[in-house]
């Protein structure tokens, strides 16, 4: 009897020591991803859930910078947990995201995330995507913002009966056609590098939440349209 008990509390004692490290490494599935600031390097993992990804840009941004710039790259990642080490993050904000590419040359942003580091030795992280502030005075109510109204696209659009995204252009084989889509708040998410196909297919989980899209289509470096898609 007493060796029977014993055998269960070591059995309970390994079960919740096992579901605490699995608790422990949880990471976050693309789009999201997580930061972690340790002494004066920023650690960036994620999980990737998402087979046919030719690689993986890291990308920082700073206050002292016009765009964001490439510090990392995994190439041909598979399913499961990455992380990424920057070793010299800059002082002061830094933010950062990742650039996926898949095969065909789709590209799509993760979430952008921000680590403040106030000097060398100090910082803290900040783990949640970065949103616009919006603030309203108490005294007054919050307005009801008007119906954005669009008129769809001819050759981007979406689908009525699948949700998808229709990417319909009939002169792609002889054209350099690019297309490149952002959020309501201007951050581009998506982006096709050169459409080989006359007929494209983009299914609503490439973007990031339900709601309003803008896209920019160009032929080679000339932007010949703009317009707006709907994510249901």
């Amino acid at each position: 009897m007493k060796f029977l008990s014993l055998l269960a509390i070591i059995l309970f004692s390994s079960f919740f020591a096992n579901a605490q490290v699995s608790e422990a490494i949880q990471v976050p599935q693309l789009p999201a991803m997580q930061i972690v600031t340790d002494e004066t390097i920023n650690i960036l993992s994620w999980n990737s859930q998402y087979h046919g990804i030719k690689s993986i840009a890291i990308q920082r941004f700073s206050d002292s910078l016009n765009n964001f710039v490439t510090i990392g790259l995994v190439t041909k990642p598979k399913i499961g947990l990455h992380s990424y080490t920057d070793i010299q993050p800059l002082v002061g904000v830094n933010s950062y995201r990742l650039l996926i590419l898949f095969a065909g040359d789709v590209e799509w942003f993760s979430n952008t995330y921000q680590v403040i580091t106030k000097n060398q030795d100090v910082g803290h992280s900040i783990t949640e995507p970065i949103r616009p502030n919006k603030t309203t005075p108490a005294s007054t109510p919050p307005t009801k913002p008007a119906e954005f109204v669009y008129t769809p696209s001819a050759r981007i659009y979406t689908n009525a009966t699948t949700k998808h995204i229709q990417i319909n252009l009939e002169d792609a084989l002889s054209k350099k056609y690019s297309i490149r889509f952002f959020d309501p708040s201007k951050n581009e998410i998506l982006r096709i590098s050169r459409v080989i196909k006359t007929k494209l297919i983009l299914d609503k989980n490439n973007f990031n939440s339900k709601g309003t899209y803008s896209f920019q289509l160009f032929d080679g470096s000339i932007l010949i349209e703009t317009g707006y898609i709907t994510v249901y």
